[in-house]
């Protein structure tokens, strides 16, 4: 068995990775353990790239997830199969990975570098139980696996908004999905809350191998700490998540063009200069496009960024009415014709065209729409299809206060990072903002409730998100990327506590790595997870053992 090249390569993979978690695997150790479970597991143990590693790898939503290089990877057939790899594991003392969809970007979150990642795919079961209006959902799930299930008998599942992540990880945190729930935000979460709150019951493999149901009745400390707790307490193998009726939605994906020449003043006001002359296709495209854009402008295809705060602001305040309104807004850069967008996903969750709610929206003047009736299953495929994989990528998340001036003054932000790295190859920034509104946060008390730190009478609140379209292309432009990201969310930051209107919660599911995700919960519930993870788990297999995401 020649595993020792592999591990040489895992070692070197995780030195040169950008973001690398501290820790990698142990070549003794790893070796060992990676052999105990080929000797145990047969052929659902992969070592070299003449296996189905290459597939594996491609699954991974990050370019730096991609570049990581486990000793080798698990594919377990059974919760059986997951109880006996955390028996090795913590036998041998080698780190170790969890992975559901892969969608988390950072590397080494469910991908373990010289160490063991458990990729539960084949965990992929779906039994509707319409007596208990539970469905049974494997961990190794896509959502549009379970959509396609549930959408005939006219039910759903308070899911993932891109039908391409893994069940997993979006349920116990967001939408990186692995086996733990850290959140998961729903087109329907007005209506039902996150998915955290959805749980009937967990299947949970444990520190010490056993194989557990974790539910209110049965442990409600654990089933507290799994509804928001992350990788921190087990690995799930399935989930029971309660159903609910669902027909025909209305909505869509939206574009609009900012006005070139309030950009213009807002850019100058900022020392933001035109880009100089040069003999370059990209200059003269942007000439081009500037051309173009101000006819638009003149056609009435323009707003401004100050009036699309005031709507989407208006909107959120207004749609706490209405729990059927599902809506977040991003606001991009394309640096290749030199313009500034909004894009809107507008999602109402009964068959009921243009909904008064949106009608501020849909007073502007659009250059794209998607808008039409259809089922959820369509508006999740539809975001997928923004939402390509294999890219570099720089995620960061901070909560607010919903205010125009704070908003304006995040994207004053926005501009001058950006400007300062717009000509890196394949670059697409945005600043996406969504809301947490009161309907949801009253959900969060569900079941006992979950450990998020929301008080039921807060909100709303948006998250103001640095997500998947801070991407780019190249390795050579990491440095700056990460350094732009960074000084982005930190100067969104300072400014949010300057004006008293930053609230401590962090996004887990869209969180940088170096964010501390749990100090947000506040010190009380962090005691309480602390307590119940010793109570569980108090050699630390899951805290020591598995390094790669958010620790409480």
């Amino acid at each position: 068995m020649q595993l020792l090249p592999l591990f040489l390569l895992a070692a070197t993979s995780a030195a040169q990775t950008p973001q690398s978690p501290l820790l990698s695997g142990d070549v003794d150790a790893c070796h060992n353990a990676c052999a105990a479970l080929q000797t145990a597991l047969g052929d659902r143990v992969f070592y070299d790239s003449n296996s189905p590693l290459e597939g594996f790898r491609d699954e991974y939503y990050s370019a730096f997830q991609r570049e990581v290089v486990p000793a080798c990877v698990v594919t377990p057939l059974s919760a059986a199969d997951v109880s006996e790899a955390v028996n090795v594991i913590r036998d041998h003392q080698c780190i170790f990975a969890t992975k559901s969809g892969g969608h988390t970007m950072f590397p080494g979150a469910s991908n373990a570098p010289g160490g063991i990642t458990l990729d539960l795919k084949m965990l992929n079961r779906i039994e509707v139980n319409v007596e208990s209006e539970t469905a049974g959902v494997g961990t190794g799930n896509r959502w549009k696996d379970v959509y396609k299930v549930l959408e005939p008998l006219n039910v759903t599942v308070v899911g993932g908004r891109d039908s391409n992540v893994g069940v997993g990880g979006f349920v116990l945190g967001g939408e990186y999905f692995v086996a733990w729930t850290l959140g998961g935000i729903s087109f329907v979460s007005r209506r039902y809350g996150w998915a955290l709150d959805n749980v009937r019951n967990f299947e949970v493999v444990l520190a010490n191998g056993s194989l557990t149901n974790v539910n209110q009745q049965s442990s409600p400390d654990l089933y507290f700490a799994l509804r928001g707790g992350g990788n921190n307490f087990g690995i799930v193998t399935r989930f029971d998540l309660e159903m609910h009726p669902q027909g025909q939605v209305w909505g869509g994906q939206n574009i609009w063009l900012f006005d070139h020449a309030d950009m213009s003043s807002r850019r100058s006001a900022l020392g933001l200069t035109p880009s100089r002359f040069s003999w370059t296709l990209n200059w003269f495209l942007q000439k081009a496009s500037t051309g173009v854009l101000k006819v638009a402008c003149r056609l009435g295809y323009c707003t401004t960024i100050d009036k699309m705060f005031e709507v989407f602001l208006d909107v959120v305040r207004v749609d706490q009415v209405d729990p059927y309104a599902q809506l977040y807004m991003s606001l991009g850069y394309a640096a290749q014709v030199n313009a500034y967008i909004a894009f809107s996903a507008l999602i109402y969750s009964k068959p009921e065209e243009h909904p008064e709610v949106f009608s501020k929206f849909h007073a502007i003047k659009n250059v794209y729409s998607t808008n039409r009736f259809g089922n959820l299953t369509d508006m999740y495929d539809e975001l997928n299809g923004w939402n390509e994989g294999g890219f570099r990528q720089e995620w960061a998340a901070i909560t607010v206060q919903p205010n125009k001036d704070l908003l304006m003054r995040f994207f004053e932000v926005y501009m001058q990072e950006i400007e300062l790295v717009k000509e890196v190859n394949g670059l697409i920034p945005s600043m996406v903002i969504q809301p947490i509104n009161k309907d949801e946060i009253r959900n969060f008390g569900k079941n006992g409730g979950n450990c998020l730190g929301f008080e039921d009478d807060e909100g709303p609140y948006l998250q103001i998100v640095v997500s998947s379209a801070f991407r780019w292309t190249d390795a050579a432009d990491d440095q700056a990327m990460h350094t732009a990201g960074k000084n982005f969310i930190d100067r969104c930051t300072a400014l949010a506590k300057e004006m008293d209107l930053l609230h401590p919660y962090i996004y887990q599911n869209y969180a940088n790595a170096s964010q501390d995700v749990f100090a947000g919960y506040g010190e009380k519930n962090r005691k309480k997870l602390k307590g119940i993870q010793d109570k569980y788990d108090p050699e630390g297999v899951f805290s020591k053992l598995q390094p790669g995401y958010f620790k409480v």
